[in-house]
């Protein structure tokens, strides 16, 4: 059943203030108070208990996740200020953590803030549905990854609606959709047709559980997988790369368009992460004898300008060519701490001629391989001499370029740039980059990602797959088992296939890409989600982008913040985009913490069933009186500290919930959680359910209570507008 506050009452009300109707924004949703408001009884509750607090948002949660299913239309040809938020879509999982509701209630808050604030908002939803977690999930129990991960979605989606959450569903999207991945595919494509894709033998981290390749980023310090808890073994393998080192400077250069007010974080991590754009790579054909080597080897060097006057390159101990089938041990007593001259050679660039090819153990500095340039290095001229390299002298007395052919006579900035131009048309390097940085390794031996759009052909080598025939859709396996490189060579039917080129037999790849490449680019996906033709409408994205307010964990405030970057301006450069920089404002949301008890002793973590909390200050374990250490630490289940968000709204309401995520803790700041953070939630809007207690007591006292109803409103005008400026400017 429903009460009415009285009419007449109302229409006096808002016709003496004339300021309309006065809004209680209650975080996820407004109570109005020309609204009817709801109980079952037809009594007003006097006290806002937990009763009265659940069955009130019974009746209204339906209804509030129907108002944001239907709420305007997003109109391009609209005057009015677009604002897009984008919070960072998430991995399926089935369920809903704190960091979640922390992520999405934040986003949620400045949608709605905007949208009041009379702008067209973009608010989208998506899940990063790829990745191993799925298919480690698909072999545990013995079903395909596609079934558990929508099933996920489809209960996640449920818990964000239930959360009140006002997403546009219909930018809805799947990574693991084909109409998605077939544009990560042709995405792909054009930078493979742009140069800036290779297949390349890689030393990589191999786990030999999970029969996949990790990034540095997912081994933890002891050198075990984060995900199998396996030893990482090191391994060589073919594997696909996309010249990320390519745009170097490009990204670095980008970092200057940022705001430091709200970047200055992110421009320290992504400025350490690219590195000091100082040199350039160039790549050198290898000869072992009359034998071309099948990769190039790829060198870093600060001095392009003295490419000329190379007299060998060396390489690091650690390095693969660091074998004794490589080795040609001379004659002047060398040992294995002695730089070693090997039988491998390279292949000048420009001239043609064979440079030899040491394994360096006197030089200390060489990250991987290094030009030895005697004019520029008394250490190199000395290694030279010792093993008798013929080299030129390229510097004259004056500081220029000499013996160089062409490129004699200029300065050495100069044919700095000349050279690096040079290379670039060449196509064996040049760009500007750092001696830190490299390519991105994005091949991945599993079934459950993107395939890489590639065919193997013996008479042609590497053919793309035409872009009409995109996208290359994963094909239905049986089972999945964690045996062999990868799951995708046991469909025989769509491995064996015709090179688009000869027509002869030819096989697909199969690794499939890391879901970074999909999570690179979905923003903009989101503006034009139903698009058939392309990834997205240009005019559309030049119109929407690029995005106003970024929320996500600071966790991918370097790798996922760096490779985004990548895409969108190569996206640019290819005429997709006008904006080089994807992001306007970034707030990278600090973790949810849980409060985590282990035995001093042995370090085991305790379960709170295990633990004896009759003196609060120092607990112990039940069992043996053991003592613990208490730290606030990411919530984990293998650290017994998570909270199941279900449970807290149960309990509180999702109203309280929500408000609470956002209490008292600045957004960037990592949080303690727990439940005692209600008490100061729950007494204000037991205040607010006071005012509206006493209000209808005495409406019909309402005329003695307002006789001086202008000084009134004047007061409550001039505390509102300082409020209300109060608000704004820290919400923004």
């Amino acid at each position: 059943m429903r009460c009415k506050l009285p009419v007449s009452w109302c229409q006096w009300r808002f016709m003496k203030t004339n300021q309309g109707i006065l809004n209680l924004d209650f975080s996820s949703y407004r109570i109005v108070a020309a609204r009817n408001l709801y109980s079952k009884t037809k009594i007003w509750p006097a006290k806002y208990n937990s009763e009265t607090r659940i069955e009130l948002e019974k009746y209204w949660n339906p209804k509030i996740q129907e108002q944001n299913k239907t709420r305007q239309k997003f109109d391009l040809k609209s005057d009015k200020e677009k604002y897009y938020v984008l919070s960072m879509f998430p991995y399926p999982s089935g369920k809903l953590h704190m960091g979640h509701v922390r992520v999405y209630t934040l986003s949620d808050c400045m949608a709605r803030y905007h949208r009041l604030k009379g702008k067209q908002v973009i608010h989208p939803m998506g899940w990063d549905a790829f990745g191993l977690p799925a298919e480690n999930a698909a072999i545990e129990r013995g079903e395909m990854p596609d079934k558990w991960t929508k099933s996920n979605i489809e209960s996640m989606r449920k818990q964000l609606e239930e959360l009140h959450c006002s997403f546009d569903w219909e930018r809805e999207l799947s990574t693991c959709d084909p109409s998605y991945y077939k544009w990560s595919q042709f995405i792909f494509l054009k930078m493979y047709e742009a140069g800036l894709v290779y297949q390349r033998e890689g030393l990589v981290n191999w786990d030999p559980i999970d029969q996949t390749v990790l990034a540095n980023e997912q081994i933890d310090d002891q050198g075990h997988s984060w995900r199998s808890g396996a030893k990482v073994e090191k391994k060589y393998l073919r594997q696909w790369y996309i010249k990320t080192t390519a745009y170097s400077k490009s990204l670095s250069d980008g970092l200057k368009e940022l705001n430091p007010e709200y970047w200055r974080d992110i421009i320290s991590l992504q400025r350490n992460w690219i590195g000091k754009c100082t040199g350039t790579r160039l790549d050198f054909v290898l000869k072992n004898g009359d034998d071309t080597m099948t990769d190039p080897l790829s060198v870093f060097t600060d001095h392009p300008e003295a490419l000329y006057g190379v007299s060998h390159i060396a390489l690091s101990p650690e390095h693969r060519f660091n074998d004794p089938q490589y080795c040609r041990l001379k004659d002047t007593g060398e040992s294995k701490s002695a730089d070693r001259l090997l039988t491998i050679e390279a292949v000048h660039p420009i001239t043609g001629d064979r440079i030899p090819i040491i394994i360096s153990n006197s030089q200390e500095e060489i990250i991987e391989a290094c030009l030895g340039i005697p004019s520029l290095s008394q250490h190199d001229l000395e290694c030279a001499e010792k093993f008798g390299f013929t080299f030129k002298e390229v510097i004259d007395s004056d500081g220029n370029i000499m013996n160089s052919e062409q490129f004699s006579g200029l300065t050495k900035n100069q044919a700095f740039q000349e050279i690096c131009s040079y290379a670039k048309e060449k196509g064996f390097g040049g760009q500007l980059t750092s001696e830190k940085l490299r390519d991105w390794l994005i091949s991945r031996q599993r079934y459950w990602g993107t395939p890489i759009p590639m065919i193997h052909c013996p008479k042609c080598q590497i053919v793309p797959v035409p872009q009409e025939e995109l996208p290359v859709k994963l094909p239905k396996l049986e089972s999945l088992t964690q045996k062999g490189l990868s799951p995708l060579t046991q469909a025989t039917e769509w491995l064996n296939v015709k090179c688009p080129k000869c027509g002869g037999d030819a096989t697909r790849e199969t690794d499939t890409m890391d879901t970074f490449v999909d999570s690179s680019w979905y923003f903009l996906r989101y503006l034009d989600p139903s698009n058939s033709s392309l990834p997205f409408d240009r005019e559309a994205a030049n119109q929407l982008m690029p995005v106003d307010l970024y929320i996500g964990g600071k966790e991918h405030a370097t790798l996922h913040m760096f490779f985004a970057r990548f895409f969108n301006h190569f996206l640019c450069d290819a005429g997709f985009l006008s904006h080089r920089e994807p992001f306007t404002n970034l707030l990278p949301q600090g973790m949810v913490l849980g409060q985590s008890y282990k035995v001093k002793e042995t370090g085991q973590y305790l379960k709170p069933e295990e633990i004896d909390f009759s003196n609060r200050k120092s607990p112990v374990e039940k069992s043996t009186g053991k003592p613990l250490i208490q730290e606030w630490e990411k919530m984990s289940k293998s650290k017994y500290n998570g909270v199941d968000p279900q449970e807290i709204i149960d309990e509180y309401g999702v109203s309280a919930t929500r408000m609470t995520i956002v209490y008292n803790v600045a957004p960037k700041s990592d949080r303690k959680w727990s439940n005692t953070e209600f008490k100061g939630v729950l007494n204000w809007k037991g205040k607010v359910w006071s005012l509206v207690t006493m209000v209808l007591k005495n409406y019909n006292k309402v005329d003695t209570a307002f006789q001086d109803i202008d000084e009134w409103n004047r007061k409550i005008k001039e505390v509102r507008n300082i409020h209300l400026a109060e608000v704004s400017y820290n919400i923004e």
